[in-house]
């Protein structure tokens, strides 16, 4: 079967959201029970077959009755045969119940199963969208319609399609009994029936368009959450009596959603009671007609049995289709969501991919060829033709100040952004020719915020499990990132496991020995392009230039970009790259730019003043 979708673009251009029909989710959600728990997919095959006969017993029963009494079977044998219909109707209802019962703890798991997926989706999914408030509060809101428990879209479609299969088997036989009765009978039921419909989906689009409010507010509201539930925040939070901002806050996001969802249950309650009156009508039309077949004797008393309790059945089936309907097109749409999310969140990759290995041989010269980037289309340009090359195992040190656009050009660097205009080229190849996740492995980075895991030290610097990991590489690179001999003063040393919150014996590291710690994983990866940006920010002068320091013998051979607030621990570097409006302003070796005498000299002139000791001259390496 082929499933038809589109990609749209929200307004802002990061939001694409593929669009799958009713029966093509339905369709997918099977598949994934069948995919995961097969035993499941079983269980609502015969909880539909079994919903969808169901009825008809407790339809016929009361005219089996009725006929057995004018036919004058006795006593005994009107009671044997009611008794074997009414004890095959209780098996059908045994099998349905044991069915519904059975696959629920598995159909409700699959929501987990979507979280999951959209977990790792949000880890690997284009950097750029996650860094919007955009990509943010489309996380927020996928992940939120699964953390429902039965109100999920998985749990939801799943509910509405098995009930939809077994009331279609059922409509159908009550279709046939009141095509008896009179086609035109049938005919007003359906029309008022779909006029009820018609009615029901107003208050279903204002609620799918209250959709990204409610994800906005979700998105603040679990922030404020994590915030206040964060140990390292407590501090301020004691401090500065922060509780009551939080309580505020909380009180006016919590009166915006109470406020929403009263409006959203006011359109609810006026269609509700509109499809009432249309349901009084409908209904009073047919048993009208009804009596007055029975009362010209044009039908007898069983037939008469029959045709009103089809007819008030006919009134809950179509409720009860026409609620399944309304369910699968409400719960589609946020099904969409969440596909959409895992879906169309990544860039397409290059039709022909180039081999990684074109650059796996020694160091590789970095050129950025009038490169231009913004970051959303109505922002200025962060980055403006942007030109320089960074020779093969040199070391270049990116300055300017804050804003200026330094990391950002590491983001282009390393493929998490993609330039809006000219070309980023390593060894000659434009790194847009390589896979994204090839593109990876050519780099070994530190940034700003550091990642460290509840795993042990090995692992963290690794990222390889127990026995995958080379013991001497992790103990040599944490020497160099100068954190060896604070791992090894914890009995367990390497294999110590991180953060208290998981571990009673976890190690807990100061933010300096953090950046240390992704400073050493740096090293153990052994990248040919060394990327450090700002990754000493939390250390002293001195630890920093003793880290730098250390670095001169590990980037032998390797191509290196460091970016630094603080000048003087650069000054190794072969050459300085000073960014100033979107531009390389100077681009020359401390020395040169020194007694050229521009920018870069008077900001390394300023920030001398605040060392209280002359600055010790760092070995320049080549």
């Amino acid at each position: 079967m082929m499933v038809m979708t589109t990609k749209e673009d929200d307004c802002m251009g990061n939001e694409r959201v593929a669009r799958h029909s009713v029966p093509a989710n339905m369709v997918h959600l099977l598949g994934m029970i069948w995919k995961h728990y097969k035993f499941v997919f079983v269980l609502i095959l015969l909880q539909m077959l079994a919903g969808g006969v169901m009825p008809l017993f407790g339809l016929y029963l009361p005219v089996l009755a009725v006929d057995l009494i004018l036919a004058e079977r006795g006593m005994g044998q009107t009671l044997w045969i009611l008794g074997g219909f009414a004890g095959a109707y209780a098996l059908l209802q045994l099998v349905h119940g044991l069915a519904e019962s059975a696959k629920y703890p598995f159909q409700n798991t699959l929501r987990n199963v979507y979280l999951r997926l959209l977990f790792f989706k949000a880890l690997d999914c284009d950097f750029r969208l996650m860094e919007t408030a955009v990509g943010q509060t489309w996380y927020e809101r996928v992940k939120q319609t699964k953390t429902g428990g039965d109100n999920a879209p998985s749990s939801q479609m799943l509910n509405a399609t098995a009930g939809l299969i077994s009331g279609l088997i059922s409509f159908g036989f009550l279709i046939g009994i009141l095509v008896l009765l009179n086609p035109w009978v049938l005919v007003v039921l359906v029309v008022l029936s779909v006029a009820g419909n018609f009615v029901d989906r107003i208050p279903l689009k204002f609620e799918e368009s209250q959709w990204d409010k409610s994800g906005d507010i979700d998105k603040k509201f679990n922030y404020l959450s994590n915030a206040m539930s964060d140990v390292g925040a407590g501090k301020d939070m004691r401090v500065y009596g922060l509780s009551g901002v939080f309580d505020r806050l909380c009180d006016k996001l919590m009166g915006m959603k109470y406020a929403l969802g009263v409006r959203i249950a006011n359109r609810y309650f006026a269609a509700g009671t509109l499809q009432g009156l249309i349901g009084v009508v409908r209904d009073g039309l047919a048993y009208a007609y009804c009596l007055w077949q029975v009362t010209q004797g044009h039908i007898g008393i069983a037939q008469f049995v029959l045709f009103m309790g089809a007819i008030a059945s006919f009134s809950g089936w179509v409720n009860g289709l026409m609620g399944h309907v309304l369910t699968l097109r409400r719960e589609n749409a946020r099904m969409n969501d969440v596909r959409g999310f895992l879906e169309t969140t990544n860039e397409t990759e290059p039709d022909a991919p180039l081999d990684i290995n074109l650059l796996q041989n020694g160091a590789l010269t970095v050129v950025f060829d009038n490169v231009t980037f913004r970051y959303t289309a109505d922002t200025p340009a962060v980055l403006d033709g942007v030109s320089f090359t960074i020779h093969a195992g040199e070391k270049a040190a990116l300055v300017g100040i804050n804003g200026a656009g330094k990391t950002t050009i590491v983001k282009l660097l390393c493929g998490l952004y993609k330039a809006e205009a000219g070309e980023i080229l390593l060894n000659g190849f434009n790194i847009n020719g390589f896979r994204r996740q090839d593109l990876f492995t050519l780099f070994s980075a530190v940034f700003q915020d550091t990642c460290i895991l509840p795993m042990t030290v090995a692992e963290n610097i690794a990222f390889s499990l127990p026995g995958e990991w080379d013991e001497e590489r992790v103990v040599a690179s944490l020497k160099t990132a100068g954190l060896y001999e604070d791992i090894k003063a914890h009995p367990k040393g390497i294999n110590a496991h991180m953060s208290k919150t998981f571990y009673e014996d976890g190690l807990e590291l100061s933010g300096g020995q953090q950046q240390k710690l992704v400073l050493a994983r740096a090293l153990y990866k052994d990248a040919p392009i060394l990327i450090l940006d700002e990754p000493t920010a939390a250390l002293d002068p001195i630890a920093e230039s003793a880290v730098y320091e250390g670095f001169h013998g590990v980037t032998q051979g390797k191509t290196a970009l460091f970016i630094s607030h603080r000048l003087a621990s650069t000054r190794f570097c072969d050459r300085i790259l000073l960014l100033d409006s979107g531009k390389i302003a100077e681009n020359d070796s401390h020395e040169a730019l020194m007694a050229a005498g521009g920018e870069y000299a008077r900001m390394f002139d300023i920030q001398s003043h605040y060392y209280k000791e002359e600055i010790k001259e760092a070995p320049h390496v080549r």
